[in-house]
């Protein structure tokens, strides 16, 4: 059985137009055959952390980072897109009260789906849904605050 990190690595290979003699051009390899060899691990080669990210980059994917974490025991949740500069301190609190609204729904969504004991699997992919959704806007929250009123990003140049 192959592992959900070479899985990955291999869609993300063949994804784009021209497949692996256009990834492999990408990488800056030498040949289709040299991309061949490292992502079906051919006399102990494989794809390094940091090519799987520009493969990555280069596909517009997830598919490593999801990879990651199930294989870490978590979930891979993307942040929305931010544009910091057009925000001020009233836009975070309208996340925090978005955010608000959102648990009160999944709490509603929660209770509905575990009312007879057991959770089905349309229901558990809803609350998943709404999961990643809560975690996102609150993890934006976090980024928003500290591109705005951060220390850390303020002495960037």
């Amino acid at each position: 059985m192959t592992n959900p990190i070479n899985t990955a690595i291999r869609d993300m290979a063949k994804s784009v137009v021209g497949g692996h003699a256009t990834m492999a051009t990408m990488l800056s390899l030498n040949s289709k055959t040299a991309l061949e060899n490292r992502i079906y691990q051919v006399r102990g080669q494989s794809i390094s952390i940091d090519e799987a990210m520009l493969m990555q980059r280069f596909t517009e994917r997830t598919d490593f980072a999801q990879a990651v974490a199930h294989e870490s025991g978590g979930v891979f949740i993307p942040l929305p897109p931010i544009d910091a500069a057009a925000l001020t301190g009233e836009d975070i609190t309208d996340n925090f009260m978005a955010a608000y609204v959102e648990l009160g729904e999944f709490t509603r969504q929660w209770r509905n789906a575990t009312h007879d004991g057991k959770v089905c699997s349309a229901e558990s992919t809803a609350l998943w849904q709404k999961v990643r959704a809560l975690t996102q806007r609150i993890t934006a929250i976090a980024v928003l605050t500290d591109q705005i009123y951060g220390e850390y990003h303020a002495e960037k140049p």
